[in-house]
């Protein structure tokens, strides 16, 4: 945000002297164009990972609303058990009292005896049938209880996930920024001879202009652009984390060479390699970290088809990943 207003401020001090050239003011202008890209990017990124946040947020919420609903009906079934229990003892008890006026009428009607008997029938029967409706809901009982456990338990592993998540998120956006900054103090004595780094992603992108690397239509690294690797090359030997790739770009002119390099497919993956043998040459950095891609004209920073356009995108982007295995892990966990 200070870049951008010492930016306007500049534009503005410089139209109000009017002394610098049209050329001068433009080149202020486009910065501060760029600038407001930076911002509006960085406010877009903000808004995506709010919305993740809310995403898990309700959840959440569902999952605890459906635990609150298995406690509800586990709460129902212990009063319908309650009552049932009741029920059975009343039922035992009648039971256990028609049993005992059988006994004591036996000797008087064997009519009494009879209905007596029927009676003890029916009850023994409801009885049955209470017990196996007591056996069912304790049943029904113990599986509503392991759901609720399960659930539970799934709620807090995911809330646990969620927060160890968020840790590591967070973690991670701080190590890249602190890989920037080590990135931009590497190298800034090279950011006015077409070098720039940024923070996109999650990732830090290091692009060199074709002028700091390379001459023209040629792949070899010359002069300050090796200067500007060999500093790169120690941050990368310092930090084991990192991974690399560097990505060669051409604008859309065709390149029409011979032998091993024909077109600017050849070309881009040419400088490409160039740069990672050179960082491999100036720093012991692990080749498994590091890779080379080349993208030709395919992926153009700026789409005109004019000469500053084209300058622009004949480019190389080394770009540095840190590490992700937690986060990796975390998410194949869940």
């Amino acid at each position: 945000m200070k870049k951008i207003l010492f930016i306007a401020i500049a534009v503005m001090a410089l139209c109000a002297t009017s002394c610098v050239t049209k050329q001068k003011y433009l080149e202020l202008d486009k910065r501060y164009k760029e600038c407001m890209d930076d911002k509006q990017f960085a406010s877009t990124e903000l808004t995506d990972c709010q919305n993740k946040n809310k995403d898990l947020d309700r959840q959440v919420t569902n999952l605890r609303s459906k635990v609150d609903q298995l406690k509800q009906d586990t709460l129902d079934l212990s009063r319908k058990l309650a009552q049932t229990e009741v029920e059975y003892a009343k039922s035992r008890h009648d039971y256990d009292e028609l049993a005992k006026n059988i006994a004591e009428l036996t000797k008087d009607s064997h009519a009494a005896i009879t209905q007596l008997s029927s009676n003890l029938d029916s009850a023994q029967l409801q009885l049955q049938n209470k017990e196996r409706e007591l056996s069912e809901m304790q049943e029904r009982l113990e599986m509503q209880a392991d759901e609720l456990q399960a659930k539970q338990d799934s709620l807090n592993e995911y809330a646990k996930s969620l927060t160890e998540l968020q840790k590591i998120l967070a973690q991670k956006d701080q190590e890249v920024r602190a890989l920037k900054d080590k990135v931009s103090n590497a190298l800034k004595n090279f950011e006015g001879s077409g070098l720039k780094v940024e923070q996109r992603n999650g990732k830090v992108y290091v692009s060199m202009d074709e002028k700091l690397l390379f001459a023209s239509a040629r792949w070899e690294v010359q002069g300050e652009g090796k200067a500007a690797l060999q500093e790169l090359a120690k941050v990368l030997e310092a930090d084991s984390t990192i991974n690399v790739l560097i990505e060669g770009h051409t604008d859309n002119l065709a390149y029409n060479g011979s032998g091993q390099v024909k077109d600017n497919w050849d070309l881009s993956v040419m400088r490409a390699t160039s740069v990672v043998k050179l960082l491999l040459a100036y720093g012991d950095i692990n080749p498994q970290r590091i890779s080379a891609s080349g993208r030709g004209e395919f992926f153009p920073i700026d789409p005109a088809d004019t000469k500053e356009a084209r300058a622009k995108n004949r480019r190389t982007e080394i770009i540095l990943t840190p590490k992700l295995d937690e986060l990796f892990q975390i998410i194949d966990n869940n």
